[in-house]
């Protein structure tokens, strides 16, 4: 699953209110909120699950949920 996630990579983005909603949940601020959350995906230590067509990513005590590839 990682695999498959990495090669759709490109296609991960958000709205504004997503950067906003994703910055207070991870209490962090940021520029690029995206670049930031596919750094986390990249790191080798992150878990991905799949379930339809949502992805679960878990890493470092982070859990990004349905990250959706279309």
């Amino acid at each position: 699953m990682k695999k498959e996630l990495l090669s759709n990579i490109s296609k991960i983005h958000t709205t504004e209110l997503g950067i906003e909603r994703i910055k207070k949940n991870l209490n962090i601020d940021v520029e690029n909120v995206v670049e930031y959350c596919i750094n986390l995906i990249k790191k080798e230590n992150s878990q991905i699950k799949c379930k339809g067509k949502n992805y679960y990513v878990l890493i470092d005590n982070i859990e990004l949920i349905k990250l959706v590839i279309p």
